[in-house]
């Protein structure tokens, strides 16, 4: 099988022998796969300086079974840009996140647009942890783990703003009761999860909430496996 030009971002790259490389990129039309890059690690090698992560690109590739080889790849824009500081951390979570959580050849066309528009967005290093919570809800609804956060799971009622629940995993939202003990589950505002249910992460109190109720949400999807991006945070 041989694929021509598909939109794709390398995620992680890891040496093979003395030239060549493993990529593990995130394609449009593909989802996310393996490649083996022959040569691409020589320093005569054309591709050595255009595959780089966070760096929108047009690849292609053949071969069957878990890893073709790639053939060819171009730089999809002309400007070249670097990340730095607090923008690379983020960049690098981001990576994480779709390598650990998004099962190969699993096709999501509006995740990777998603992707696309964080990275770019990062690059102006503004609102990172802004940037960084629309990407994580886009990816927690991709998985199916986002259950609607408008409504109690025991009334079927519309969130009282001035009102705590507490969340529950493939169930949802619940009103706290003081009683309950909840030291291992996050307890937010229905005014905050209203806000989050509708993307408006428009002010600090929201993002906290957010914060709280995504980390809590990805570290379930992730099952034990620990990131290391989030070391570079500390």
């Amino acid at each position: 099988m041989r694929v021509e030009k598909q939109p794709a971002y390398i995620l992680h790259q890891r040496p093979f022998r003395d030239t060549s490389q493993i990529l593990e990129v995130f394609t449009k039309n593909y989802g996310r796969l393996s490649l083996m890059s022959r040569g691409s690690r020589a320093n005569k090698s054309r591709l050595k300086s255009i595959l780089q992560p966070f760096r929108a690109l047009e690849i292609s590739w053949s071969g069957r079974g878990e890893m073709p080889t790639l053939t060819s790849a171009e730089p999809a824009a002309q400007t070249v840009a670097f990340l730095q500081g607090k923008s690379l951390a983020c960049a690098l979570y981001v990576n994480e996140l779709v390598m650990y959580l998004i099962y190969k050849h699993d096709v999501h066309e509006n995740l990777f647009s998603q992707y696309h528009h964080t990275v770019n967005r990062l690059f102006e290093a503004t609102r990172l942890e802004y940037e960084l919570r629309v990407f994580e809800l886009a990816l927690l609804d991709e998985l199916g783990v986002l259950v609607d956060l408008s409504r109690d799971v025991i009334t079927g009622k519309r969130l009282n703003e001035s009102a705590e629940y507490y969340f529950q995993i493939e169930r949802g939202l619940s009103e706290f009761d003081r009683s309950f003990d909840a030291r291992n589950i996050p307890v937010l505002s229905g005014k905050s999860l209203l806000a989050i249910a509708e993307n408006r992460l428009d002010n600090a109190e929201v993002l906290r909430d957010a914060k709280k109720l995504m980390r809590y949400l990805i570290n379930y999807s992730l099952a034990g496996k620990s990131l290391k991006s989030r070391e570079l945070f500390r």
